[in-house]
């Protein structure tokens, strides 16, 4: 069995499709082909300064390649709605999950699978019940049980699609990056969830990358800038580049949102994927999970404290400026990429 099948076996949450898809004729939809059995799930990476995000969501709708758009709520050949759920075995008309309980490889499910015409899927959008905090919030270590308004854009968030196999049994995760998909409105008082970095990942080809971060980079070893803040467990986060950069170090940047950031350097390049280190019981490690198979440069700073998911805020990646490594990911391969005092290595 494929590891990754394998520990969705033991995690915990899996979205599965329960609405077949009408027949589609034309050149986007391989009608003439035997279906497939889907399902989608979510997962997250953790953001170091909140305790719960959770969202409440009350439907999904599916678009083929080239079909019509979605918006009438109307089945059709293009289109597909969902619009029930199971929880823990019961039937329900919506479903609320904390993303923050979906780290690394983590999923559960909510509704069982159920078959699909085989084809091109280009969206799946994911409706939000948001701006209520009966249904959606935003909790942060700070401030303890205060519950913050969330908002998504349209109600719900637009995603990439994905390919369903004739007669394949697939699963698809929809891996959301809060450190580029979040941010925080101070107006309202309120956090903003965005499609931006929210992927969706075939299980059966993904790969994920683990490992752990010497202590000594930040405590015993004298080791600058890491010693020189007030609290060294804070503002560790790993940086996930596409490709193999190297010869554009300087380049590596944090999180940004060009679309809103007029002033980001023209040759900055913005991360794939990031995630914050985590410490246990005295042990630091990282999992980035859910990854396309392909060449990536991989990136550790321990001065991402301020890191603003909209704007592009200069940070030094690497930092110290030995701890980064480029690597390949082949379908399914899960490596474990280690950072100490003098650099990164799988």
């Amino acid at each position: 069995m494929h590891p990754f099948i394998q520990r969705l076996a033991a995690t915990f949450f899996i979205i599965s499709l329960v609405t077949a898809l009408v027949s589609c004729g034309g050149d986007s939809g391989g009608s003439s082909s035997s279906p497939g059995t889907v399902s989608l799930g979510l997962s997250d990476a953790p953001v170091g300064d909140l305790s719960e995000v959770v969202i409440t969501i009350d439907g999904i709708k599916l678009k083929r390649k080239d079909g019509d758009d979605c918006d009438d709520n109307t089945e059709s050949d293009d289109c597909a709605y969902i619009d029930h759920f199971t929880d823990d075995g019961d039937d329900v008309d919506t479903v609320q999950v904390d993303l923050l309980k979906l780290q690394g490889s983590d999923n559960k499910i909510i509704v069982e699978e159920i078959e699909l015409e085989a084809g091109e899927y280009d969206q799946l959008r994911l409706s939000v019940i948001d701006e209520d905090t009966n249904y959606s919030w935003v909790k942060e270590k700070a401030t303890g049980d205060a519950l913050k308004l969330l908002k998504v854009p349209s109600d719900e968030l637009k995603l990439g699609g994905f390919t369903v196999e004739s007669g394949g049994v697939q699963v698809f995760i929809i891996e959301f990056n809060l450190h580029k998909a979040m941010t925080y409105n101070p107006g309202p008082d309120r956090y903003i969830l965005k499609p931006r970095g929210v992927r969706v990942v075939d299980v059966e080809t993904a790969a994920s990358i683990s490992g752990e971060v010497d202590i000594e980079l930040f405590d015993g070893n004298n080791t600058s800038p890491c010693m020189d803040k007030e609290d060294v467990n804070v503002g560790n986060v790993i940086y996930l580049y596409q490709g193999h950069v190297l010869n554009n170090v300087d380049n590596l940047a944090d999180n940004f949102d060009s679309d809103v950031d007029d002033n980001v350097p023209d040759a900055a390049i913005a991360p794939y994927a990031s995630e914050t280190v985590a410490e246990e019981d005295g042990t630091y490690t990282y999992e980035i999970a859910y990854l396309a198979p392909g060449n990536y440069t991989l990136a550790f700073t321990c001065e991402a404290e301020e890191d603003d998911s909209e704007r592009f805020d200069g940070i030094v990646i690497p930092s110290p400026d030995t701890q980064i490594v480029e690597l390949n990911l082949a379908e399914g391969e899960s490596k474990t990429c280690d950072f100490t005092l003098v650099g990164g290595s799988c």
